[in-house]
């Protein structure tokens, strides 16, 4: 066990091959400048032969030297990695402060048939616990290593206190467990209480089980038989028609545009000089008629790419339930399984697009603590809104599917108005000046922002239900947020003079994660005071009705 084992020999080959992603985009358009004009008899052979020869033994010995000296150890408690050619680094992994272990198959590790081990604690940020390439027969060797060592500390937990308890007479730890101390919101003991939470409720046990990937390449055999409380079942899988309807229904076009603008920005260097000139003086005698069939066409070309990158990311899309773990994997060239703890989630959202629904469809993501740069997980893509309070009962319990109790006043229309009619006005006037009468197209973007804005005031809201707040706006699609009391790290009520005048307050809920921060403007009065009142309120005490009078401060930090 304590023998220190090497990751796979095939390991060598990745300096070599990221470099030569690295260098491809390079090497190709130094190839075409340099060929621009010239021919192939010019090009100096010997010389370019011996530097790629030379590059690539170079490589080849900086991956044998990583190689053999990237090792880690299994110990009682603990895994050690020690890894480094120059400088040597020695990481400590203990088990008590293992999350979970991730199994990833990126698109070098997926056609060589291996396997990449990520290691997930608090903290600890990326190239941290990762063994890059191993076999899928040693991943399940990890597995259970950690399952057994997790078991182990579990039957430690359960003897001490019962050995505790019998030495006590006329005691009990009862009230102790049902009354854990909570931290008041905002305090480093808050965040710490976060990072480290605690099994209070019994409900879910946090522990860390680990994952195993039952597709993995090469044909290797399945792992042995867990436990009966450790048993894997599939929760969810996603058909390939609805895949298909995921992907055409939630076109990412900024993705795809900013990709269609890196082509045309390298057009100059892919292509020749007089190709170019040719080009861009074509495009310059164009009708405007012209134009708007060209925006017309790029604009469906660019849907269809992102419909491509949707597919490509979550094709296989599967959730399964892995002990008291929740199991996402997905990915095309990229299979991907990522392993998180309900009582580790801070937040869902329910997104509704402006296509989907039309069509009842929404798509649900979970916000996870967690140490990984991606903290937002698809819990499903497309799923029908009625389906919606079935998934969170099976997947995130303390989650319930709440509709919006309290909506903004129609004297708030305003609010949700002014500014998308100054952003478009000014879109307008830019275009006009510069384009002339085509820029008069401009104005229709005018009755849109119009009509934005009543929809974003329509569709806004909030409402209180025990433990939990659930936030509803719209920005272009439509996004519902539930959210725990716990999780909320503060508050904040603000209102111009004229807004408290008119009865109307703004909150923004802070978590501890700013992405997934959430805020409220042109709400009554009373439905604010009504959820301060909520958020300062102590265990055990009821909810008193709010006071009419609003605080005279216009910024309140709860």
């Amino acid at each position: 066990m304590n023998e220190p084992t090497r990751l796979h020999r095939l390991f060598i080959l990745f300096p070599l091959v990221g470099s030569v992603k690295s260098l491809i985009p390079i090497a190709a358009l130094v190839s075409i400048k340099f060929l621009n004009g010239k021919s192939l008899r010019d090009i100096p052979w010997y010389w370019l032969s011996a530097a790629i020869v030379i590059l690539v033994s170079l490589l080849l010995l900086y991956g044998y030297l990583k190689w053999k000296r990237f090792v880690y150890t299994l110990e009682e408690d603990k895994i050690l990695i020690r890894r480094g050619v120059l400088f040597r680094e020695e990481l400590s992994i203990y088990t008590g402060r293992i999350h979970s272990m991730n199994m990833e198959q990126p698109l070098l590790q997926r056609l060589l048939g291996l396997t990449q081990v990520r290691i997930e604690t608090p903290g600890k940020k990326e190239g941290g616990g990762i063994l890059p390439a191993v076999t899928n027969s040693e991943g399940e060797r990890l597995q259970r290593w950690l399952r057994e060592q997790t078991q182990t500390r579990q039957a430690d937990r359960e003897v001490h206190p019962a050995a505790e308890n019998s030495g006590r007479s006329g005691q009990s730890l009862s009230s102790e467990t049902e009354r854990p101390s909570v931290p008041s919101p905002g305090t480093p003991e808050a965040y710490e209480s976060a990072q480290h939470p605690s099994n209070h409720n019994g409900d879910y046990e946090s522990v860390p089980l680990m994952d195993s990937e039952s597709d993995a390449a090469g044909g290797e055999k399945a792992s042995p038989p867990i436990p009966a409380e450790e048993e894997r079942s599939t929760l969810l899988q996603l058909s390939s028609g609805r895949l298909l309807i995921a992907a055409l229904s939630s076109p990412n076009l900024s993705l795809a545009l900013a990709f269609v603008g890196g082509i045309v920005s390298f057009a100059d260097d892919l292509l020749p000089d007089r190709m170019y000139q040719s080009l861009f003086q074509s495009a310059g005698k164009l009708l405007p008629g012209s134009w708007i069939s060209i925006a017309a066409l790029a604009l469906i070309v660019s849907w269809l790419l992102s419909a491509v990158l949707y597919t490509i990311k979550y094709a296989g899309f599967t959730v399964e339930r892995f002990g008291k773990q929740i199991s996402v994997s997905c990915g095309l060239l990229e299979r991907k399984r990522l392993l998180f703890s309900p009582e580790r989630v801070l937040a869902i959202t329910v997104k509704e697009g402006v296509f989907r629904r039309w069509f009842g469809y929404a798509e649900v993501k979970v916000h996870v603590l967690t140490s990984e740069s991606e903290k937002h997980f698809m819990l499903h893509p497309l799923l029908k809104t009625g389906d919606i309070p079935a998934l969170l009962k099976r997947v995130t319990p303390q989650f319930s599917a709440q509709a919006i109790s309290a909506s903004p006043p129609p004297r708030a229309r305003w609010m949700y108005v002014r500014w998308k009619l100054a952003s478009a006005a000014a879109v307008s006037a830019a275009c006009i000046w510069y384009f002339d009468r085509l820029g008069l197209l401009s104005l229709l973007l005018l009755p849109l922002s119009f009509a934005w804005g009543l929809l974003s005031h329509r569709d806004s809201g909030l409402n209180v239900t025990g433990r939990q707040l659930t936030i509803r706006s719209r920005f272009i699609a439509m996004s519902t947020r539930y959210i725990r009391r716990p999780q909320i790290i503060a508050m904040e009520v603000s209102g111009t003079r004229r807004q408290r005048r008119k009865g109307l307050l703004s909150l923004q809920v802070k978590m501890i994660f700013s992405e997934i921060n959430e805020s409220l403007s042109g709400m009554e009065q009373q439905e604010i005071e009504a959820v301060r009142a909520w958020f300062q309120q102590k265990k055990g005490e009821t909810l008193a009705p709010p006071e009419r009078s609003g605080p005279t401060s216009s910024i309140e930090r709860l």
